[in-house]
């Protein structure tokens, strides 16, 4: 009965835990969106770009600051050119950064481009990814500990 109840809280620790990918997999990501990119196969690069993104990488979040700025497969917005390019420019890339001002100049509303860059930045920015992180090896230890009550709940902590 234990068991099955351990089994339970594991499954619940690995679909809970967001996916993070190894570098070598992150690399090997950024070949394929680039030649996408190059193929001018936008929606692909896209992709690929937007899910290592989302995991904190800079150089995609550059990507795609540059294809909201340029309509590459999305319709031309600084706004949200400028949101990427803010989550870029957090690797501090200086060149990114000078870009980013000239994008903020460019939307219509400089206010709404703001919210929009820290809306990104709550979810997607170095310290946010840092604390889900953290977050997730708590529930890892926790687990380890004997986290798990054996209530229908599953797993405790995190």
């Amino acid at each position: 009965m234990k068991y099955g109840f351990i089994l339970v809280c594991m499954a619940l620790l690995f679909a809970l835990a967001p996916s993070t990918l190894p570098a070598a997999d992150t690399e090997e990501l950024k070949v394929e969106a680039d030649q996408f990119y190059v193929e001018q196969n936008y929606k692909k690069a896209y992709k690929i770009y937007y899910k290592l993104a989302k995991q904190g990488d800079h150089y995609s979040q550059g990507q795609l600051a540059n294809m909201f700025a340029k309509g590459e497969g999305k319709e031309v917005d600084f706004e949200e050119a400028y949101a990427w390019s803010v989550l870029a420019a957090e690797g501090g890339d200086e060149a990114q950064q000078k870009q980013s001002d000239e994008w903020l100049a460019k939307t219509d509303d400089d206010a709404r481009a703001e919210k929009r860059a820290k809306k990104l930045m709550k979810k997607y920015g170095q310290e946010a990814l840092e604390e889900k992180a953290r977050k997730r090896e708590a529930r890892l230890r926790s687990h380890e500990m004997g986290g798990c009550t054996g209530s229908k709940l599953g797993c405790s902590g995190g």
